[in-house]
């Protein structure tokens, strides 16, 4: 078993997340997690894949908004995404030219131990910056594709 599931799996339950965690070699693992926004108007999936091999846990929320390339969108958004990860400390916003996807994601490094506060945090600024992000990120796709 992955070094830190366990802590991971841990953490993930004392936030409340209810993790579905799997180990997929002995050296990786992989938790599957859901917060409901603040307001309730939406779910978030988050996941999070531990690595023995690179010392990581890479934590991310798929499909935040879809930007296919051939979208009017995509030139606006695109632009608009990278003003964002200008500004973001900790997590940064990512674009997959293959299918449009937009994730949101944050690296944790656990070369030297696992920072269980730290993990705890940066789960937090995932869906606070997922659920400040996402609406004004859709609208955008919305506004251009009516255009």
């Amino acid at each position: 078993m992955p070094r830190y599931l366990p802590a991971l799996r841990e953490e993930l339950a004392r936030l409340g997340l209810e993790p579905v965690c799997e180990v997929e070699s002995p050296l990786r693992a992989r938790c599957t997690f859901h917060h409901v926004t603040d307001d309730a108007r939406r779910e978030l999936t988050a996941h999070a894949l531990y690595s023995d091999v690179s010392d990581t846990i890479y934590l991310w929320i798929p499909g935040v908004v879809l930007a296919p390339p051939e979208s009017p969108a995509t030139p606006g958004l695109l632009r608009r995404l990278m003003e964002l990860n200008g500004t973001l400390l900790v997590p940064k916003l990512e674009w997959s030219p293959s299918d449009g996807e937009v994730r949101l994601s944050a690296v944790l490094r656990t070369d030297s131990n696992l920072d269980r506060r730290a993990l705890r945090q940066v789960i937090r600024i995932l869906f606070a910056t997922a659920s400040r992000y996402a609406p004004e990120l859709e609208r955008m796709v919305l506004e251009a594709e009516e255009l």
